[in-house]
């Protein structure tokens, strides 16, 4: 995940400096809608997951807009992920901590609608209202103040799953929206795809990311019951997670440590043919949950401070853990921190998660071998 999302200092500069700025956009008519539309521009900064489910919207688009041309404005932080959605036939990377070369980058196509998906950040918003846009689409949040610019105004909820908030804009541009998060990536022909396989992702992104973690311990213990059925397992993550993944690989005994195997640093390309490969996933609530989602994959995903409801795994063939204790599920936008948080992921019981993953490798296609080895573990 983009490490602006978690940073402090440009939350104060984004609220305090963007609030009064995006305010201005009240002086701007609003502008009819365009009787012709032939390129439609998306904006989403920040957020591989975010991302992930905005290429169902793409597909809605496609299907409405054939011709239309789609751009996706993307910032550093995910567009790699927004260069591999299916229907975009352009991405323009936007600097977003340089606010003037993220204007330009913005200006650099005339788009006639502009949709932007952001639900609170003010640069976004100030970046739609210095667009070269002929009509604009964005969100009124409770309590963010970044409406003022857009043309027309949809209401951000709370109360329901991210993609649903995505689609109301859609709907705003008479869409049907239908399709859900999908990401297309050909397997790879290797070694390790001949193999079973599990994915881990053990660490979560964003502010406060620590809160999102489930003990250590729990992924060591899980990832020895899997290797004493067969099972080899991969754990991902970005650059600055090797080190965590390497001190899980040495809690683990010698003969499971040959079964195991750190990918992270890996491209997202990459880890999105390894979690393609893969029997399970185990996830922590993360972009990598929701591109394992979009790919199919047989997804465990584990939920503490992020409810399910609002966040999410799209795809039936995930199962969703949210941590029983209470108070727990409370992030709505993803900053919304109480003083003395729950330890939500720490109450997900151990056993919930083995279970769900054995019940999911008894139902996925495996070796017969691995197979009759699953079915015994899930009898004893």
């Amino acid at each position: 995940m983009f490490k602006e999302r978690g940073n402090r200092a440009l939350h104060f500069l984004d609220r305090y400096a963007g609030i009064p700025l995006i305010a201005l956009g009240r002086l701007r008519h609003k502008r009819p809608f365009p009787s012709k539309i032939a390129t439609i521009g998306l904006l989403r900064s920040v957020a591989i997951g975010d991302t992930v489910l905005i290429s169902a919207i793409i597909a809605d688009l496609r299907m409405a807009f054939p011709r239309t041309q789609l751009i996706f404005f993307a910032g550093p932080g995910n567009y790699e992920m927004a260069c591999l959605l299916e229907g975009v036939d352009r991405v323009v990377k936007v600097p977003i901590r340089d606010v003037v070369a993220g204007v330009r980058a913005v200006r650099s196509a005339a788009v006639d609608v502009m949709i932007d998906f952001g639900s609170w950040a003010r640069l976004e918003a100030l970046l739609i209202l210095l667009s070269k846009s002929a009509f604009t689409i964005g969100f009124r949040t409770a309590g963010q103040h970044r409406h003022y610019g857009y043309d027309l105004v949809v209401d951000h909820s709370s109360c329901v799953h991210e993609l649903e908030n995505y689609r109301r804009l859609a709907r705003a541009l008479g869409v049907n929206c239908q399709n859900a998060p999908r990401v297309p990536v050909a397997a790879a022909q290797s070694q390790e795809a001949l193999r079973e396989y599990a994915v881990f992702h053990p660490w979560p992104g964003g502010k406060r990311k620590e809160l999102k973690q489930w003990p250590s311990e729990k992924w060591v213990r899980l990832i020895e019951e899997l290797a004493r059925v067969g099972m080899n397992v991969v754990l991902t993550g970005a650059p600055e997670d090797r080190e965590g993944n390497d001190g899980l690989i040495a809690q683990l005994s010698q003969e499971t440590q040959a079964q195991t195997r750190s990918a992270a640093g890996a491209s997202l390309r990459e880890t999105a043919v390894t979690l393609l490969g893969a029997r399970l996933v185990v996830s922590v609530n993360t972009g990598v949950m929701h591109l394992a989602a979009a790919l199919g994959t047989p997804l465990v995903a584990l939920h503490g401070p992020t409810s399910s409801k609002r966040w999410g795994p799209i795809c039936k063939r995930a199962t969703v853990i949210d941590s029983p204790a209470q108070g727990c599920g409370y992030l709505n936008l993803g900053w919304e921190y109480p003083s003395r948080p729950p330890e939500c992921m720490k109450c997900i019981p151990y056993e919930r998660v083995r279970d769900a993953c054995f019940e999911v490798l008894r139902q996925a296609p495996v070796s017969r071998h691995l197979e009759t080895r699953i079915a015994n573990k899930t009898n004893a």
